[in-house]
């Protein structure tokens, strides 16, 4: 037992817990977005052999033998990321600027609004990168609340830390006590971690909203 476990990092023995640094994050959204664009995506989760090539496909990749269900649970925890911001970024009293990247919402607002969405803590001072892909992958998997005018999207800049949440902090931005309590909070119970990253986040919010609109809520569970 001592044995497979001391090699467990090296063998094709699956790992007691998965590990998302920001590579391995990387790895499987690029794997996701490349089964999407085959086709094994058909509704709002992948068919068996789209989950299996991603599944073989993560080992060569990353070297790293992470089952079905591990995979599976990394999925929903970036779907709902996203979709918090998402509706995050598309409520209007939150005033985002996709050309500044910066919320225009007053510290009330925000407390107001994370105490009813107290998931969105996280973003209070991060933002969620990778948007371009995940807008692809998730492409009409969920409704997002008010909306802005559609505008062009924007590539991205990825950056490189150590969490599944690629994230850049907003430019002077400064916390209060409250929001602030609440953040840390969020991301304390959060199975995920939330660092800031070096990368810029560039990509505007009406194409997201447009695939959005009028779809049905998330479907659970897949094959």
């Amino acid at each position: 037992m001592a044995s497979e476990q001391k090699n467990s990092g090296t063998s094709t023995l699956k790992p007691r817990k998965a590990t998302w640094t920001t590579d391995f994050h990387e790895i499987f959204v690029d794997l996701c977005l490349e089964q999407t664009l085959k086709g094994n995506k058909p509704g709002t989760h992948f068919t068996k052999e789209g989950w299996r090539n991603i599944e073989e496909s993560f080992y060569k990749k990353a070297g790293l033998r992470y089952d079905k269900k591990q995979l599976k649970n990394h999925w929903d925890a970036t779907k709902e990321q996203w979709k918090t911001w998402c509706k995050l970024i598309s409520t209007n009293s939150m005033k985002w600027d996709p050309n500044t990247r910066k919320f225009g919402a007053s510290e009330e607002d925000w407390a107001n609004y994370i105490q009813a969405n107290p998931e969105a803590a996280q973003f209070r001072f991060k933002e969620l990168v990778f948007t371009d892909k995940l807008d692809t992958i998730f492409d009409g998997t969920v409704v997002c609340g008010e909306t802005e005018p559609p505008t062009r999207r924007r590539r991205l800049s990825d950056g490189s830390t150590t969490s599944l949440l690629h994230t850049k902090e907003p430019r002077g931005a400064k916390p209060d006590s409250r929001t602030e309590r609440l953040c840390e909070a969020v991301e304390s119970r959060s199975i995920v971690t939330v660092q800031s990253s070096l990368g810029k986040l560039n990509y505007s919010i009406g194409e997201c909203i447009d695939c959005l609109d009028g779809m049905e809520e998330v479907e659970q569970g897949s094959d």
